[in-house]
């Protein structure tokens, strides 16, 4: 899964250039309540009925959420074309202590300054394998996909001074968006969650520097600026102006 998925970059980069991801998706903060139902439903269909690591019979209404939601930021990805949600992630707001992290792996922050610093933990990222247009099903592009969740999560972190990221996943995982010229620390040992778990720290002052080094396409991707459209104006003119 992991080789295949670095292979899509590559085709991806090498087919789309400039044009990765924007051409397609859009990237949503989902700031309403609308919206945010949006993102819990959409985390509910990849956790819970395609991964099947949460018990679908927790989430009576459909909505797959957790205690973290309430201080957190969420994101959507809607395609284009045709208008559906196809992936999410969130950014949970915190102390390290606090964070969904903590409570799976040990890990330290020595050497890294905390007085006055903001961290946040990037979880929750959901991408649909595929949806349903024209009657047909239609499989989603998962690289440009994950792409674009970690672009907007580093946007809205620009904005609101976040200095730090936090991350659980799999070593191969890290290798793929390191092979692009994301870098992250390994702040701790592995952990056992949903298979074998790294816990990873970014500075994201120079967390993404290396990109321009690794992937011209990718490096244009994330050069965009005011990429990020909040759900409550997507129906403005001027946020469909930022979309088109």
């Amino acid at each position: 899964m992991d080789r295949w998925l670095y292979a899509m970059f590559i085709i991806l980069t090498e087919e789309l250039g400039g044009d990765m991801f924007d051409s397609h998706y859009l990237a949503i903060l989902a700031d309403t309540p609308e919206s945010r139902s949006l993102h819990y439903r959409l985390r509910y269909q990849v956790y819970c009925l395609e991964k099947q690591y949460e018990s679908k019979d927790r989430f009576n209404d459909g909505l797959e959420t957790d205690s973290f939601d309430r201080h957190s930021i969420h994101f959507l990805i809607r395609h284009k074309a045709s208008g559906c949600w196809v992936g999410a992630a969130r950014l949970v707001l915190g102390e390290p202590d606090q964070l969904p992290m903590a409570r799976l792996a040990k890990f330290s922050l020595a050497g890294y300054p905390r007085a006055g610093k903001t961290f946040a933990e990037l979880s929750r990222l959901s991408i649909l394998k595929s949806f349903r247009r024209c009657g047909k099903q239609q499989t989603v592009s998962e690289p440009e996909v994950l792409l674009g969740l970690i672009r907007a999560a580093k946007e809205y972190s620009e904005q609101a001074k976040i200095d730090y990221w936090l991350f659980l996943c799999r070593r191969s995982i890290m290798r793929i968006v390191g092979n692009l010229g994301m870098h992250m620390d390994v702040i701790g040992e592995p952990c056992e969650h949903r298979g074998v778990r790294v816990p990873y720290l970014a500075v994201l002052a120079t967390a993404f520097d290396g990109i321009a080094q690794r992937s011209e396409a990718v490096h244009a991707m994330f050069s965009r600026k005011n990429t990020l459209i909040p759900y409550s104006r997507l129906q403005s003119g001027k946020a469909l102006a930022l979309a088109a």
